[in-house]
């Protein structure tokens, strides 16, 4: 395959995958809003701190399984050995089964301490309550998902991505129509607590993950058919027994686990310990505003930064079957093209993106979620763009490491970045309150960005010069497409009391500044450079990367 042909692969299959993530992704921005509306705000901060354990109580039920599937199908496929594949994908979803099991016993199980911790101990005993018993939902998803995960990891390891991302739109809508429609039946019409808009929409993401289960299990029927019949015509044996596959499962999950874990470290540590320091340096009075800054920071404006989150999940699912070939290949010169190609890319839509959230903030959190507490939301927004930019590329590094098989390396970084969040996040609270949780995640995603580039270039040779040199064109095309826009909104007057006139300003601003970005990338030879093509009007870039 030629360099371009190579490029354009790769970067087919992780744009599939972000796309499907990104529909999702913007699907759950369209119910966030609603949903506070619905369950009042000060409740949205038991949402952030219940997905927070559920992110990291995923990983341990899945333990990178899903991952191990998707790169040892990949690799067994590309050998011509179906009947290995069969195998992987039985023995890894038998393991998944039972890990998730036994988290889901164990959440059952601490669900009332966890609260208890999570919240403080001057936290009301209702809202402990409340709290606890939205633990005990989360179990039936905390054992659903992640069958889905090991059943779409086995699709991934097969580059059907198309079913992937499918399967995530799918499971979004179904989750965001609970949300919205059961909810808003249970508490407006049927007058039940605004809680229970909480309750639902935990409860949602097991009604979700069971449809795209079905989903996914119904589409994907004709390749299951098909490497089935490859697998009975095979002459040869598999390469490898059943024990030999766990083993290679287990090597590859059980680090993955651990990375994953310590990946979700910032958010699980602002979790834990904010609500209760803040209390413990400030005293009781601060709880309720500190735990509306929590709800705003871990829940409005986590549900912002997803939008920008896309690209690390997109990348770091899609790249995985392509550098897992490249590595058993033993081809340095094209891991090193791939991962500048994933680099281009992503800061080529990312950093724009960034731009536009400095400098817009009060829109886009006025848009988003109305003028309540709004000067506080755009502020804390404003600021956290250092850890949502931070946050993005780092994931997209973590992934990389692992379908690199640097494990160790890995875990080392992520245990020194762990130490630095955990050593900064007390000092940093205590001097700026919730803006010391956004200060130490800065540290802890950048040392994490830092580490792995060291350890990639000590291992493989990586050079990035040409992506750094394109990373400072791509912010200044940034620099060149915002201010102007910004300049023409400050003459523009908002009042912040119409969402529909602001809709329509920053929609009016979105074109503008579109136009500006693609005619100042085009001059600085970033999409030529980026995606390999000469003729750069917009037809053609589209039909370059039509699937």
């Amino acid at each position: 395959m030629n360099k371009e042909k190579m490029k354009q692969s790769l970067l087919i299959g992780a744009l599939t995958s972000s796309f499907g993530i990104f529909v999702s992704k913007l699907l759950g921005l369209l119910y966030y809003s609603p949903l506070s509306a619905i369950a009042g705000e000060s409740n949205m901060a038991f949402y952030s701190i219940v997905y927070t354990y559920y992110d990291l109580l995923l990983q341990i039920s899945q333990a990178g399984i899903p991952f191990a599937i998707a790169s040892l199908v990949a690799k067994y496929y590309a050998k011509n050995d179906y009947k290995t594949v069969l195998l992987v994908k039985k023995l890894g979803s038998s393991i998944v089964l039972g890990l998730a099991v036994v988290t889901g016993i164990i959440l059952l199980l601490i669900a009332e301490p966890l609260a208890r911790q999570s919240l403080g101990m001057t936290a009301p005993i209702h809202d402990i309550h409340n709290l606890t018993t939205m633990f005990y939902i989360l179990t039936i998803a905390v054992i659903l998902v992640p069958m889905l995960s090991a059943l779409r990891g086995y699709i991934q390891g097969l580059k059907r991505l198309d079913l992937y991302a499918s399967s995530q739109v799918l499971e979004q809508f179904v989750r965001v129509f609970t949300i919205i429609i059961v909810g808003y039946i249970f508490v407006r019409l049927l007058h039940f607590k605004n809680i229970w808009a909480i309750f639902i929409a935990i409860a949602a993401a097991s009604i979700g993950a069971f449809a795209a289960y079905i989903f996914t299990k119904y589409f994907g029927k004709a390749d299951e058919k098909h490497i089935v019949e490859l697998a009975n015509d095979q002459s040869d044996e598999p390469r490898a027994n059943q024990k030999e596959i766990i083993r290679e499962i287990l090597t590859l999950g059980v680090p993955y686990v651990i990375i994953s874990f310590l990946g979700t470290a910032g958010p699980l540590v602002n979790t834990t310990f904010f609500l209760d320091y803040m209390t413990k340096v400030n005293g009781p009075g601060v709880y309720e505003s500190a735990k509306l800054a929590s709800g705003i920071l871990q829940a409005n404006i986590a549900k912002i930064s997803n939008i920008p989150s896309v690209l690390a999940i997109g990348f770091g699912s899609g790249m995985v079957p392509y550098l897992s070939e490249s590595l058993e290949s033993k081809d340095r010169y094209k891991i090193t093209v791939q991962i500048n190609q994933i680099l281009d890319t992503v800061t080529f839509i990312l950093v724009p993106m960034i731009a536009v959230f400095v400098f817009f903030a009060k829109d886009i959190y006025y848009i988003m979620y109305g003028n309540r507490n709004l000067e506080l939301g755009a502020r804390l927004f404003m600021v956290s763009n250092i850890q949502i930019f931070l946050g993005t590329i780092a994931p997209i590094f973590s992934s990389i490491m692992m379908s690199l098989k640097l494990r160790k390396e890995a875990i080392i970084t992520l245990v020194i970045s762990f130490i630095i969040k955990f050593v900064t996040f007390f000092p940093m609270v205590k001097s700026f309150g919730a803006y010391g949780m956004i200060y130490s995640s800065g540290f802890y995603y950048l040392s994490q960005i830092l580490l792995y580039f060291y350890a990639l270039k000590v291992n493989f040779g990586i050079n990035i010069k040409g992506a750094s040199r394109r990373f400072i064109r791509i912010c200044l095309a940034s620099l060149v497409m915002v201010i102007p826009a910004f300049v023409l909104h400050s003459i523009i007057p908002v009042s912040y009391t119409s969402k529909i006139a602001d809709v329509l300003i920053m929609g009016a601003l979105g074109v503008i500044m579109l136009g500006i970005y693609y005619l100042a990338s085009v001059k600085l030879s970033l999409p030529q450079k980026i995606f390999g093509i000469e003729d750069v009007s917009i037809r053609k870039i589209i039909e370059r990367f039509r699937l």
